[in-house]
């Protein structure tokens, strides 16, 4: 047993605690050219060079990924609402994209600020 198919068994011993109601899928290891993963028909298939892949947590947010797959087939709100449980990666781009939210909005919030001051400088002066 390789180490993608130990990080895969680890990775899926933590998603079915949450819905222990889906049968493992079958993992299967191969070059794939356009991907990291691909599930479907009751197996996940994961790129042969994510054994080289040094980052644990991105191989285990394709691994998640794919797990997460099992139960939304598409990109929808569901689906990364499910990936979200378990994938590390995911939550630190949330935190990243709060955080451009959070400035965004202090922006937006200096702006109205000023320009509610320069409509108060013009009247002051008619």
């Amino acid at each position: 047993m390789n180490d993608l198919q130990k990080e895969c068994d680890n990775c899926w011993s933590v998603f079915s605690t949450y819905f222990p109601h889906l049968t493992k899928p079958k993992l299967v290891i191969k070059k794939l050219k356009t991907t990291w993963g691909w599930c479907g028909g009751g197996y996940i298939s994961l790129n042969k060079k994510l054994e080289n892949v040094r980052k644990v947590d991105f191989v285990r947010h394709v691994i998640y990924h794919e797990m997460s797959h099992l139960l939304q087939p598409n990109h929808k709100k569901e689906f990364y609402d499910v990936l979200k449980l378990f994938d590390l990666l995911q939550l630190q781009e949330n935190k990243k994209l709060t955080k451009r939210i959070d400035a965004f909005r202090a922006i937006a919030e200096q702006a109205k600020t000023i320009e509610n001051e320069s409509i108060t400088d013009r009247k002051s002066v008619v």
